[in-house]
């Protein structure tokens, strides 16, 4: 990945298809355990293994549990790319 723009497209991508919504539905905002992702602790744990297998960034299980938000998360991930 070579930068923020392309890692945050990459991540849109793997929480469109990991969680089965589209793109267009959430934002930076959006909260992982609510609509429309719906997002349960497994969904998050198959969310950080997409991640970690695609982009290269490992998520710990403690970092996970504190990852609220899709800009939460983008924020992780690209902090540690």
């Amino acid at each position: 990945m070579s930068n923020a723009t392309d890692i945050a497209n990459r991540l849109e991508e793997i929480i469109a298809d990991r969680l089965r919504v589209d793109r267009d539905a959430f934002d930076e905002t959006t909260e992982f355990e609510d609509e429309p992702l719906d997002a349960e602790s497994l969904d998050m744990v198959e969310l950080a293994e997409a991640i970690e297998a695609e982009v290269g960034v490992h998520i710990p299980d403690d970092d996970l549990a504190e990852i609220e938000t899709v800009g939460d998360l983008r924020t992780y991930v690209t902090a540690r790319v």
